[in-house]
This record gives C-alpha cells, sequence and structure tokens, in this order.
C-alpha cells in the first residue's frame, strides 16, 4: 500500500476510535447507527423468512434452544452433542 492510499475504518472502528479520544456524542450517533443497522439486517432476514413460508411453502425452522439445553451443555463441557442446525455445518 503506497503513502497516498487510505484506509477506510468500519464502524466499529469509528466508534472505538471516538471513545477514545472522549468524544461521546460522536460515539453515540456512531453507536445508535450501527445498532439501528443490525435491527434493520435481522428484519430484512425475517421479512425473507416469513415470504418463503408463505409464498414458497419453505417450513419454520425451530432454532430454539432452552435455557436447560444451554445449562447442560455448559456444565458437561461437551458442545458436540448440541445441535445448532445446518448454518453450522457452514463453519466446520
Amino acid at each position: 500500500m503506497s503513502d497516498t492510499e487510505t484506509v477506510e475504518l468500519s464502524s466499529t472502528e469509528n466508534l472505538i476510535g471516538a471513545l477514545e479520544v472522549g468524544n461521546f456524542a460522536s460515539a453515540e450517533e456512531l453507536f445508535n447507527t450501527l445498532i439501528n443497522d443490525k435491527v434493520q439486517d435481522a428484519l430484512d432476514a425475517e421479512r425473507v423468512n416469513v415470504a418463503n413460508q408463505i409464498f414458497n411453502g419453505v417450513e419454520e425452522e425451530d432454532l430454539e434452544v432452552t435455557d436447560e439445553e444451554i445449562d447442560a451443555a455448559f456444565e458437561s463441557g461437551d458442545f458436540d452433542d448440541v445441535e445448532f442446525g445446518e448454518e453450522a455445518d457452514d463453519f466446520e
């Protein structure tokens, strides 16, 4: 990378930088923007899921894990028997 190229910081890095220098007004604005973006992404994903269920006949996946299942996994220290669904297979 040459000296004339600029590196664009991520929103998270900008937030951390604003907190480091004590610019809390800017940090608040950046935080709110980050949270709003995350919420919007989650809503968009849920809209797609609902539309697939209604129009394409895709069945809803049961991705909820009970507190008891989480507690049991942490107590045993064995997460191999915890089922995370098909999405987790992409990370193996």
